[in-house]
């Protein structure tokens, strides 16, 4: 295999692994914002919480890591589902007064983690370590993970939309939540339902990208800023959208990262979105 051929292959294989990490944290971060119509500025935070229960289910309790990962995500689903019942069921609609809730709830959360788990740095030990190098493209264990956890849960996630009761009254209330108040629709715990699912991918999120990389109570922050980026471009609401813009933003930043420098492949993300809200503001697939 050429050096060319083998360095598209694995910025391909790179860019997937982050596009499937990305997936997850915006995918719930769009379902939310299609029920409610607040934007969820706290949604990073959920992603920390569950890299640091995966911390502290594997180092300090010393459980395997796909228990951690299991735990994670039912955890941070229920702290989610918390902060809906308690604090964003008030804001249905107010777009601005719910945005300010959430990045006074992000802080607070911040600094409640920075007491807890204090501001050194801490690290989790995957269960894969090996890499295989086929024709020049080294495959590393973890990343396969990811890419099939992302594909397991949103593959489930669909199904549950699509062939679920309670799945079918998501998708009435996030179409017009007035509607589907007027047809017996409990939209209040249809709410609570799509913040515990939210959490519960930003959550198994974390959980993946936490032998990666080392978790401080600020981890959530980057994440956060590049899920806007893929909401903005995928259309707000639109689940499908979402994925097919995590998967193309995942890929230009390996892309850029790969043939140009690193350091810019943060900003092209935001370029790109600034674009798409300059000239295309309801995204690739609008409210679909």
């Amino acid at each position: 295999m050429s050096s060319s051929l083998a360095s598209f292959l694995q910025m391909l294989f790179n860019g997937l692994s982050l596009g499937a990490t990305l997936a997850l944290i915006a995918v719930g971060l769009t379902m939310v914002f299609g029920v409610l119509r607040v934007v969820n500025f706290s949604h990073g935070v959920l992603f920390m919480f569950g890299a640091y229960t995966t911390y502290f289910v594997v180092e300090v309790l010393g459980q395997g890591y796909f228990t951690a990962l299991v735990v994670a995500a039912v955890v941070v689903a229920s702290i989610s589902a918390a902060l809906g019942a308690t604090v964003f069921r008030r804001f249905e609609g107010l777009l601005l007064e719910g945005a300010i809730a959430g990045i006074l709830l992000a802080l607070l959360l911040e600094n409640v983690a920075l007491v807890w788990f204090g501001a050194s740095p801490k690290s989790v030990a995957g269960p894969f370590t090996d890499v295989v190098a086929i024709g020049g493209v080294y495959l590393e264990g973890h990343r396969i993970l990811i890419i099939a956890v992302a594909i397991v849960l949103v593959t489930a996630l669909h199904l549950f939309v699509t062939r679920t009761r309670y799945g079918r009254a998501l998708r009435a209330a996030q179409q017009d939540s007035f509607a589907a108040r007027s047809q017996g629709i409990a939209v209040p715990r249809i709410l609570i339902m799509t913040f515990a699912i939210g959490g519960a991918l930003a959550g198994a999120a974390g959980a993946l990208v936490a032998p990666q990389q080392v978790l401080l109570p600020s981890m959530g922050q980057p994440p956060l800023l590049l899920a806007f980026v893929i909401v903005i471009v995928g259309g707000m609401g639109s689940v499908k959208g979402s994925l097919i813009a995590a998967g193309a933003i995942g890929l230009l930043q390996s892309g850029i990262s790969t043939y140009w420098v690193p350091e810019a492949a943060v900003w092209s993300s935001f370029a790109v979105a600034l674009c798409f809200l300059a000239f295309r503001p309801q995204g690739v697939f609008g409210n679909a």
